[in-house]
């Protein structure tokens, strides 16, 4: 029997297709868009009244780690915490039994403690003072371990970024080259079993956010080959569409699975937060006087970036500070000035504080960026972290308008598992960024988290807006958010998420026990 179109009528729809940026009413087929328009519906059988709710196109988050948000899902929460007694009473009520085996805990935030206070071995050691322990900060750039998890690591003597106490001894925080190495064994304990449990656990959490696509940053030393084949064999059965940048710095592997996009979150530097951010002048709130680290060089970088371009394929790589984001200019320009290539799009990850120099050359060289807004939601402002860590320059960091201004396009994300990936608090964190010069409109915002997220992995004609031949993804939202007061826009509800013409998720009624998959 042939398939009959699907009617979904009485809606006020936002299809930000320039061409037809509002509709009432559209129809799909084959788990695509049919068509899409206003005024008398037409007479179909099957039919959705949509009770003049608002629909937007499915969100498209640009930059997740969906490994390790599924993982972090199925580990030990710390997110919220408010002190170091109740980050120590968490790990005790949420760890789970065994008497040897690894205490897994993320989403630590030292900044967040009212009591001043922060974790070191000797806190952990107070309430596991056998069993190894790992806390992952926020920022997924420093993690904190107990004295069991140091034996258990077996650290290099001299590697960097072990930090201690006033005597010299390890006090447990671990960053840049000492946070990679031990990261990278922690990961080798997950077995083929939790990823693919982690898999799930990422997506479930996203149906309901109305994410119904991802670029997802995966591979390298974290996760490796296995993690990749993981993601690969599971790709085609889930309900949201998932493009896979491979983070690994081997062209040849690369062309082996057939990646057409590489990096991600290749990083040039780390965070702000775990004073790593390569910065062009010293952090505020250490004596070390330190400027952050550079991972690569321009130098490092070139014969990769320019191997990949000349293949065809896109590239991305992390940049948070001046110095990093420099590198990455420098290595692309090198690339295109060897080998022009009008539509590469080539990406640039993070750009916090990109300087106006910077901003105008990455707009020169074609390239995209995508940027987390909720970075400023959570650390921004006179009275945040990055004031903390950088002083004055607060007002300098993820300036979204700026970059739209100059013509380049900002892809929207949430860099999940550092944020949770919730693209309708990710636009009114850029509604009302802390920096009154960098807030955007609600309808700059919706762009940035569909098609133009959509456009940074080369999927504008798949997806990214309701337009006919599109893939019949899309959201029902209990408030307009380009209409309702800007303010209210972080609170508005996700009702229902289609995913490829997919019925994936539905609010569940009172008294019901869990959402319709």
């Amino acid at each position: 029997m042939a398939q009959l179109p699907v009617l979904f009528h009485g809606a006020n729809v936002h299809t930000v297709d320039p061409h037809r940026p509002h509709a009432t009413w559209f129809t799909t087929l084959g788990g695509r868009f049919q068509r899409v328009g206003s005024g008398p519906p037409p007479e179909l059988s099957r039919r959705v009244d949509l009770r003049g709710q608002t629909v937007l196109p499915g969100f498209v988050d640009s930059h997740v780690h969906f490994f390790q948000t599924g993982i972090d899902l199925l580990q030990v929460d710390l997110g919220g915490s408010r002190t170091v007694a109740e980050l120590q009473a968490r790990l005790i009520g949420l760890a789970p039994p065994g008497r040897r085996s690894w205490v897994y805990a993320n989403r630590y935030e030292e900044d967040a403690l009212e009591d001043g206070g922060r974790l070191t071995r000797l806190e952990l050691d107070k309430v596991f003072p056998n069993r190894p322990v790992w806390v992952n900060r926020v920022d997924y750039h420093s993690a904190v371990v107990n004295s069991a998890g140091l034996a258990r690591l077996e650290l290099p003597s001299r590697i960097a970024g072990v930090v201690t106490d006033g005597s010299g001894t390890p006090n447990g925080i671990l960053r840049s080259e000492a946070y990679m190495h031990a990261k990278t064994r922690i990961s080798r304990t997950y077995t083929v079993e939790l990823k693919e449990r982690a898999v799930r656990a990422a997506v479930d959490a996203m149906l309901p956010q109305g994410v119904t696509a991802v670029h997802a940053l995966e591979g390298g030393p974290l996760f490796g080959d296995e993690g990749v084949q993981v993601m690969l064999k599971q790709m085609d059965r889930l309900p949201i569409d998932v493009t896979l940048f491979l983070q690994e710095k081997n062209p040849v592997f690369a062309r082996r699975l057939g990646f057409r996009h590489m990096g991600g979150c290749l990083l040039i530097d780390g965070s702000i937060g775990s004073y790593t951010a390569a910065l062009d002048a010293p952090y505020c709130d250490t004596d070390n006087g330190g400027c952050g680290l550079l991972y690569e060089t321009e130098g490092t970088l070139r014969s990769f970036v320019r191997e990949v371009h000349e293949a065809g394929a896109q590239l991305g790589f992390h940049a948070i500070g001046p110095r990093a984001i420099q590198v990455v200019l420098d290595a692309y320009a090198n690339a295109l000035e060897r080998s022009p290539r009008f539509d590469h799009r080539h990406r640039i990850e993070h750009f916090e504080l990109a300087t106006d120099a910077q901003i105008e050359r990455a707009a020169d060289l074609g390239l995209v960026v995508a940027m987390q807004p909720n970075f400023e939601a959570l650390w921004g402002g006179p009275d945040g972290m990055y004031a903390t860590r950088l002083g004055e320059r607060w007002r300098q960091t993820n300036r979204i308008k700026t970059v739209l201004e100059a013509g380049i396009v900002v892809a929207g994300g949430s860099d999940a598992n550092v944020t949770a990936a919730e693209p309708l608090r990710g636009m009114h964190a850029a509604m009302h960024h802390p920096n009154p010069d960098e807030r955007v409109t609600a309808a700059q915002a919706l762009r940035m988290m569909t098609l133009d997220a959509a456009y940074a992995a080369f999927n504008e004609t798949r997806h990214g807006s309701i337009s006919p031949g599109k893939e019949a993804s899309f959201v029902v939202v209990d408030a307009d958010p380009l209409a309702c007061p800007p303010a209210q826009v972080q609170d508005i509800k996700v009702l229902a998420t289609w995913s490829k013409g997919r019925h994936a998720w539905a609010r569940p009624e009172p008294g019901e026990a869990r959402p319709l998959v």
